[in-house]
């Protein structure tokens, strides 16, 4: 269920989404309301569930994960608690930068991240296996990054 915006909490967001470390007086500034106010709004913004982590970007490349692979995976019994423990199982796995369950041939779409071809292959040889639940998988590696982001504009 998506929150009702007002003007201001999206100004708020597109903001941080370009630069959590933003200080609470620039936000402020820039929004138009008081210190208190922008401080107060962030935190509700926080509570209610709309802003669900503050973190930094990393470049996979200049700390040594040179490997890109969009994963493709079918699933060989398509029940709810066989995926919920795949899902489960990709959470806790480090390398997957995301895990989307998708329509189409597939089941789900990872993004994964890897030093090397042989970690990858470590990766899929240790994880994506029939014990499971994975029929079979299709890799496709990243050769640039055009466009990498996270921000979801306001308008």
């Amino acid at each position: 269920m998506s929150q009702v915006l007002d003007d201001i909490d999206k100004a708020i967001l597109n903001l941080l989404q370009d630069d959590a470390t933003l200080p609470l007086k620039t936000i402020a500034e820039q929004v138009h309301v008081s210190i208190a106010t922008a401080q107060r709004r962030i935190q509700a913004l926080i509570s209610n569930g709309v802003i669900t982590k503050q973190v930094a970007i990393v470049n996979p490349n200049k700390v040594g994960y040179g490997l890109t692979a969009v994963v493709m995976i079918e699933m060989a019994r398509s029940n709810t608690s066989m995926q919920h423990r795949f899902e489960r199982l990709m959470n806790t796995q480090p390398q997957v930068m995301s895990c989307y369950e998708v329509s189409g041939d597939a089941d789900f779409m990872l993004m994964v991240n890897a030093k090397n071809m042989s970690d990858y292959h470590r990766f899929t040889t240790g994880l994506l296996t029939y014990e499971n639940n994975v029929r079979n998988f299709k890799s496709q590696f990243v050769m640039n990054f055009t466009k990498s982001g996270t921000k979801i504009l306001l308008d």
